[in-house]
């Protein structure tokens, strides 16, 4: 009887390191999707705005110019808003600019129309001058082409936040001198909570 009884405490000692082993990895399981759950809980209070969302975060821009503003080749301008701003269009799709968490330009369309001057590079930031982010560079345009995509991602979330993504600078080297314009797209990925 003596022999047959040490077997058995044996095959306990194996089943409940088992069912301890079994325990702490439910608990670690539980414990995980805790935290996998609370993170995804977090991500799904954000939706992103941009180029393929319904209503877009582009912005147009125009940059008109008159002959006598031209400096050897160059000139130098703002822009004003041809379409709806961003808060237009956060209200359009039911944000603010508070509920922004994070804003970058995606890319910045320029285009050079066939009534103006011809484009030899450009230059654009955010902002009323030089000194805002830099949002496009063109160094040269393709003989005919009329417009080139900078696809240069720009992190902007503090001027969208502070609303001083209303205006774009813009200096632009010409062919010829005489009145012209500019128009730029500017396409915008937006981050946005409160979903």
């Amino acid at each position: 009887m003596p022999c047959s009884s040490q077997p058995t405490a044996r095959a306990m000692t194996v089943a409940e390191r088992t069912l301890r082993r079994g325990s702490l990895l439910i608990v670690l399981l539980a414990a995980s999707v805790a935290w996998t759950s609370c993170d995804l809980a977090s991500a799904s209070n954000t939706a992103i705005l941009n180029a393929n969302s319904p209503i877009a975060p582009t912005v147009q821009h125009r940059f008109e110019y008159k002959g006598e503003d031209v400096v050897d080749g160059e000139v130098a301008v703002e822009s004003k808003i041809q379409s709806d701003d961003l808060d237009a269009i956060l209200s359009r799709n039911g944000f603010s600019r508070s509920d922004v968490v994070d804003a970058r330009i995606d890319s910045v369309k320029i285009i050079n129309p066939e009534s103006a001057p011809s484009l030899r590079d450009a230059d654009v930031f955010l902002g009323t001058d030089a000194e805002g982010p830099r949002v496009a560079q063109v160094t040269s345009f393709p003989d005919g082409a009329s417009f080139v995509v900078d696809d240069t991602s720009t992190p902007v979330l503090e001027a969208v936040r502070n609303d001083e993504a209303r205006t774009l600078y813009g200096r632009f080297g010409l062919e010829s001198a005489g009145d012209g314009a500019v128009k730029a797209e500017v396409y915008y990925r937006l981050e946005v909570e409160g979903v």
